[in-house]
This record gives structure tokens, sequence and C-alpha cells, in this order.
């Protein structure tokens, strides 16, 4: 058996309420790791805005579905770590508020004690388009269901805010306090996505993502010398929720090892950059997506 070195070390997980970040703080607490499970009902508004129709749908992936998990709390995924023995909180808070994120790390501090790990999961998506609105109403919403709009100051800010800019100030957070109490080893790992150099269809998501790759390789050159280590783990399409099935298999033929991905894929892929296996990485982008980008 390895020993990942996580026993008693505390992570923050942002979004882990449902999908990936759920599967991350359960396998922390697999590893001994005291949990702080963060979250923000971020699809609550867009449920309750569905019909009733819909909602019924709302028990295999889809659009409603998605937007049930979004607005879910985290006590299944609470539940779920204290039944292996783990010890956790949780917090809901909204990220693209930044005067949340120093209270966010009070309150960890104060519940669990100092932050050797944070993972920035947390991720809002609304998609936008280059497209005129007078086109946009003759294409196909995005994967079938999703909206589409014309990209505007307010579907721009709205995802920076959360996918780049909170992801900045988690880090320049954690460095701060890190290094305020002389820690020797420190883990940051951000969640992108395969698609962020550049993908249509929801073009500031993927800019954003885009972003946070490069406040990650910055953040690892600067703060390597205090044994910080920084990285991104690069999902290809993980069905949290948002695919409907048909699509799922569809999709599912053009990637190498002919499947999407689970979860705890990306769970276990954060757990190796976050153990003592991967003190010599950092500043890099380890693609988890079944051979989907190489």
């Amino acid at each position: 058996m390895i020993d990942t070195g996580l026993k008693n070390k505390v992570a923050i997980v942002t979004g882990a309420n449902h999908g990936m970040g759920a599967a991350i703080a359960v396998a922390f607490a697999k590893e001994g790791a005291k949990v702080c499970v963060h979250y923000f009902r971020s699809g609550a508004e867009a449920y309750d805005q569905i019909s009733e129709e819909e909602k019924n749908k709302a028990t295999v992936p889809g659009r409603a579905y998605y937007y049930k998990m979004q607005s879910k709390s985290a006590d299944d995924v609470i539940k779920a770590i204290r039944d292996l023995g783990g010890q956790c909180m949780t917090l809901e808070s909204d990220l693209s508020e930044p005067k949340n994120i120093p209270e966010l790390f009070d309150k960890v501090e104060n519940s669990l004690g100092p932050v050797d790990i944070v993972v920035n999961n947390a991720a809002y998506s609304k998609c936008d388009t280059f497209i005129p609105e007078d086109e946009l109403k003759k294409q196909p919403q995005f994967v079938g269901q999703f909206p589409k709009a014309t990209i505007s100051v307010e579907s721009h800010d709205a995802v920076f805010a959360v996918n780049s800019r909170a992801v900045a100030l988690m880090m320049a957070e954690f460095a701060k306090r890190y290094i305020a109490r002389k820690a020797t080893r420190g883990r940051i790992i951000n969640i992108s996505s395969d698609g962020a150099f550049g993908y249509s269809e929801n073009v500031s998501y993927y800019a954003s993502k885009w972003s946070a790759e490069s406040y990650t390789r910055g953040a690892a050159v600067e703060l390597g010398p205090y044994g910080i280590t920084v990285n991104v783990i690069s999902p290809g399409a993980v069905n949290t929720g948002w695919l409907p099935l048909e699509r799922e298999d569809e999709l599912a033929k053009i990637y190498p090892l002919r499947r999407l991905g689970k979860p705890e894929d990306i769970a276990d892929a954060v757990v190796f950059l976050a153990s003592v296996q991967a003190d010599w990485i950092t500043g890099q982008v380890l693609f988890v997506n079944g051979g989907n980008r190489m």
C-alpha cells in the first residue's frame, strides 16, 4: 500500500456538493485528510425557471438533472465522509464575491486547522458565443439542451469571476497564510478542461480555464521556493449529469479508451498530485481524459 502522506492534512475542495468536487472530497477523506466541502448552489435559480414537465425528467442526465445537482446542499458528501470516519466541515459561499475568500479560510482554520491543500474545482458556466442573437435562433442548443447567448459584458464577467479571478485569489490567500506560518509543504491543484486552449459554443468558460492555467504556471514559479507545488488537472468530458446519455454514447466513440470520464477518475489524479509521490511535480497540466487530447 502506498502512503500518500495526506493523513491529517487539511484540504479545501471548492464546488464539492456534487460531481468531481464531491468525489475529490471523499477521496481525500479516504486518505485520512480533513476536508472542507465548499459549495455554492449556482444552479438553483436555473432549476426554478424550468418547467414542471422538464423537472419530471430530472432523474436522468440532461439539463434538468444537472441544474438539480447544482442546487444540492453538501449533506450527502458530508455523510459519505463521516461514514468513513473522516473529519470534515461544509461551507456554502459565493466565490465570485472576493470578500468571501478570506472568510472561507478563517472558518476552515477555526474548525479544522491551517490549510495544506487547495483544490480549485468550483466553476460557473453559461454558454456564450460570438454568433449574433438572430443567427443563434437558427442553431441547436449546446449538447441539444443548454441555451446559448451572444457574449456580453455580463456573461464574460460572471464566468471569469469564478473560474479565473476566484482561483487567483484563493491561491494568493493560501500562499499568504502558508508563508506567514512558515509551513514547508503545500499543494494547489486547479481543475481546468482539455478544451481550455479554445472551444466554441461556450467561449468564456474555456477562456477562463485557460486563464487559470496561466495563473497556475506563474504561481508554480513564485511559490516553489516556499515548498508549494501548483498544478492543473485537465479533464476530458466527465458526465456529472450535464450530458444526455444518448450523447454520451456518441461522444465516447471518439475517445481512445471508448468511454467518458467518471468523477472518481479525476479524484484519483488529484490525490496523486496532492501526495508525497508528486513532490517534484509543479507547473504541469495533467490531462485526465481517456486520450482525448495528447
